[in-house]
C-alpha cells in the first residue's frame, strides 16, 4: 500500500519532486506504527480489573456477530498478522482449551487487544498533524499521504480486533466449562 500512496503521489500531486512522496510515505508509516506501539504500551501498563470480559464492549451482540460473519472473519481471520509475540503470548491459536488459567489469560489478552485496537484507530489519524508545512499552505501532504496512511493503518487496525471480539464469546464458553470441570 505505500508503493501504491507514493505512486499515485508521484504521477497525480505534481507539489513536490517525486522522492519527497517516497520518503514522506515510509516517514509516515513509521510514524503510524509509533503511534500504534505507544497506544499498546499505555494500555498495556493498566490494571487487568479494567479488562473484565463481562464489560458490553468485550461481548459482541448477535447482530455484530452476523456483521463478522457478514464480511467473512472465518474466511480470513488466518490471513490477519497476530502480534502476539510482544506481549509473550500468541492468540491464533488455543494451544490449551482445558486449561482454565491458559484460557482466563487468552480472554484478558484478547480483551486487551480490543481496546488497543479501538483506540489507536482514531488516533492514527494524528499523523496528520505532523505535516509542518500544512500550517503555513506550502504542502497538501497531510491529505494525500498522511491520510491515506492513516485510512490503510485503520483498516488494518480493526480487522484484529473484530477477529478477536467475535473468537471472545466461544473462549468465554470453553473457559466456563474448563471450571465446572475443574
Amino acid at each position: 500500500m505505500m508503493t501504491i500512496i507514493a505512486v499515485l503521489n508521484i504521477i497525480f500531486n505534481a507539489m513536490f519532486p517525486f522522492y519527497v512522496y517516497i520518503v514522506s510515505t515510509i516517514l509516515f508509516t513509521i510514524l503510524v506504527i509509533i503511534v500504534d506501539a505507544i497506544v499498546a504500551t499505555i494500555i498495556r501498563k493498566l490494571p487487568e480489573k479494567g479488562f473484565d470480559y463481562h464489560k458490553k464492549i468485550f461481548n459482541p451482540s448477535k447482530r455484530s456477530i452476523k456483521f463478522y460473519e457478514l464480511i467473512g472473519v472465518k474466511k480470513w481471520k488466518e490471513k490477519v498478522p497476530e502480534l502476539g509475540m510482544f506481549t509473550h503470548f500468541r492468540k491464533n491459536k488455543i494451544e490449551d482449551p482445558k486449561n482454565p488459567e491458559y484460557l482466563k489469560r487468552f480472554i484478558l489478552e484478547a480483551c486487551y487487544g480490543v481496546i488497543i485496537h479501538y483506540v489507536s484507530l482514531p488516533l492514527s489519524f494524528i499523523i496528520m498533524l505532523f505535516d509542518f508545512k500544512m500550517y503555513t499552505g506550502e504542502s497538501n501532504l497531510y491529505l494525500t499521504v498522511a491520510l491515506p496512511v492513516a485510512i490503510v493503518n485503520a483498516v488494518l487496525i480493526v480487522l484484529p480486533a473484530f477477529i478477536l471480539r467475535y473468537n471472545l464469546p466461544k473462549l468465554i464458553r470453553l473457559y466456563e466449562i474448563s471450571l465446572k470441570r475443574k
